[in-house]
């Protein structure tokens, strides 16, 4: 394959990538994790960690980074495909994958290796990208995020050696941190940063300012991404490009604009309100109302997930309760309950607080049951 050739394919998986990533935010809604909202420090705890890690990659073993990344990429798609078809089907068809690039790897079969691994990490990707999409990271904190990137890469891949020595040592391995085309030590493909600032920025910009954002992202990453490419074809480049150089001060430029032409960012509650149609709103009153008065008749202790009317799901923790609800097949984002012993206060959590109506409702209820609502 030519290098133009290998170029545009490139070009092909990325645009497939980002395309992925959009039609997931619109049809798929991802179960919370019981987890606060993001804040400005974990944007700075975010690329501290991002900074430091390759010099970490480069003094491990391979056998022992392969593993690392392969528990992260295995866990993300998993957690991707969870919501579509199943926790126990999402989990399966995720560790077939894992096993057949271990195969391929051993067997020699190095197409079948690159592009099941390039699947794999596009699910992740995927997975990755909606999660923090869809549980409240806002565009004006993705856009701080690649505009602190943007000079790293510059250092890191432009005027340093680091990551021309992580490509080196990443060569050949089954699953590493690369969107790749070819193998080998000079391989043309998109690092796993640059994949994820590609297919994250497209979604919150569109959650925040409309569908119209969210366009201009993929349009103007995609771009910049040709840009790159060409230079690499043309010869005006060699070696690594810091795709994230040119893509954050992009991304930022796009913020300040649609933030002067749009107005503050629309809110994620806000947004699900036309973004996502799930099968059963879990904040709607009357369904929080049926939920407490479940929880108010149920003997065991733990935390209860319901949907549509009936408990789907049952553990110690909110979390597992949502878990069990998505093992036994429901897929539409419940309510989680605790259940309480009786004569204990009432109350009513949203993740903004608690709201005076919902605690109302709580009260009128009654019973000893506290309710959890998942954005």
């Amino acid at each position: 394959m030519s290098q133009l050739a290998q170029a545009l394919t490139l070009l092909a998986a990325l645009a497939a990538l980002i395309a992925l990533a959009a039609l997931y935010l619109r049809r798929v809604r991802m179960p919370r994790p019981p987890v606060g909202r993001f804040v400005r420090s974990d944007i700075a705890v975010m690329t501290v960690t991002l900074v430091s890690m390759p010099p970490i990659y480069l003094h491990l073993p391979r056998a022992l980074t392969a593993c690392a990344f392969g528990a992260v990429f295995l866990g993300a798609c998993s957690m991707a495909l969870a919501p579509v078809v199943g926790g126990r089907r999402g989990a399966a068809a995720t560790l077939v994958l894992g096993a057949f690039i271990l195969t391929a790897h051993l067997a020699g079969w190095v197409p079948a290796r690159i592009a099941a691994g390039d699947l794999l990490l596009a699910l992740a990707v995927v997975g990755v990208s909606n999660l923090w999409a869809q549980t409240g990271m806002t565009a004006g904190q993705v856009a701080a995020l690649a505009g602190l990137l943007a000079p790293y890469d510059l250092l890191a891949t432009g005027l340093t050696s680091v990551t021309a020595q992580l490509v080196h040592h990443f060569a050949g391995m089954p699953l590493g941190p690369m969107l790749a085309v070819n193998d080998g030590t000079s391989p043309i493909g998109a690092g796993l940063g640059d994949c994820l600032m590609l297919a994250l920025w497209p979604l919150v910009a569109a959650k925040a300012f409309g569908r119209a954002a969210g366009w201009c992202g993929a349009i103007i990453g995609l771009c910049v991404v040709s840009v790159v490419l060409t230079g690499a074809v043309a010869g005006w480049v060699h070696g690594g490009v810091p795709l994230l150089t040119g893509l954050g001060p992009c991304i930022v430029a796009q913020y300040a604009y649609w933030r002067t032409r749009r107005g503050p960012e629309r809110r994620t509650v806000d947004w699900r309100g036309t973004a996502v149609e799930p099968s059963a709103d879990p904040f709607r009153e009357q369904d929080v109302a049926v939920a407490l008065a479940i929880a108010d008749q149920h003997s065991d202790a733990g935390w209860l997930a319901v949907t549509e009317g009936r408990v789907v799901g049952h553990a110690p923790s909110p979390g597992g309760a949502r878990r069990a609800a998505r093992e036994a097949g429901h897929t539409a984002v419940p309510v989680v309950v605790a259940v309480r012993p009786h004569g204990t206060a009432t109350k009513a959590n949203t993740p903004g607080g608690t709201g005076n109506g919902q605690a109302a409702l709580a009260r009128a209820v009654g019973g000893g049951a506290g309710t959890e609502q998942i954005a």
